[in-house]
C-alpha cells in the first residue's frame, strides 16, 4: 500500500498550511494529486487584475508545484529534466463568470496547454463557477498528475 506524502511551495503554499490546515499536493506512489493553483504569484501574493497574467501564473504554479514536490521527495521523475506539465495527465480548470469570457478563456487555455504541454494532450474540462475564495481570483486550475509517463502501443505505433 502506498503511503502518502504532502508538499507545499513556499510562500502562500506553506502559509495554507499553517494557517488553514491544507497542502498543495499529495504524492501517492506514482501519482500526484493537485489542489487548485490560482493565478496568484505564490512568494510576492500579487494576484493581476488581468486574465491572461492569471491563467499564464495559475500554470507556472502547476509546473513550480509538481517539480518542487518530485524533488523533496527525490522522485526519479524529476532527475528526467522535463517541466512538471510533462507529467500531466488530466487539467480541470475553474473560471468566475465564464459566460461572459468564454471564448477568451478557452482561447488562454489551449495556448496554455500547447506552450506547456507541447509533447502531449492532456485531459481538460473548463467549468464555470460563481466565485473563489479570494475575490480578486478569476481562474483556478487543478491537475491530475501521472509521474511514470506510460507510452501505450496503439495500432499506429505498433505498426
Amino acid at each position: 500500500m502506498s503511503s502518502f506524502t504532502y508538499h507545499s511551495l513556499p510562500g502562500f503554499g506553506e502559509q495554507c498550511c499553517e494557517e488553514y490546515g491544507f497542502s498543495d499536493a499529495c504524492i501517492i506512489g506514482d501519482r500526484i494529486i493537485v489542489t487548485g493553483q490560482t493565478g496568484m504569484n505564490p512568494i510576492t501574493l500579487q494576484t493581476s487584475a488581468d486574465i491572461g497574467e492569471q491563467v499564464a501564473q495559475a500554470f507556472e504554479n502547476i509546473n513550480n508545484l509538481i517539480v518542487h514536490a518530485l524533488g523533496k521527495e527525490g522522485h526519479p521523475a524529476h532527475h528526467e529534466g522535463k517541466s512538471g506539465w510533462e507529467h500531466v495527465v488530466k487539467l480541470h480548470a475553474y473560471f468566475v463568470g465564464l459566460s461572459s469570457i468564454r471564448d477568451q478563456a478557452r482561447a488562454l487555455m489551449v495556448r496554455s496547454i500547447k506552450q506547456w504541454c507541447p509533447n502531449h494532450q492532456p485531459l481538460f474540462t473548463m467549468v464555470g463557477i460563481e466565485s473563489l475564495p479570494f475575490p480578486e481570483h478569476h481562474v483556478e486550475l487543478e491537475v491530475f498528475v501521472q509521474a511514470r509517463m506510460v507510452r501505450f502501443v496503439t495500432n499506429e505505433s505498433a505498426s
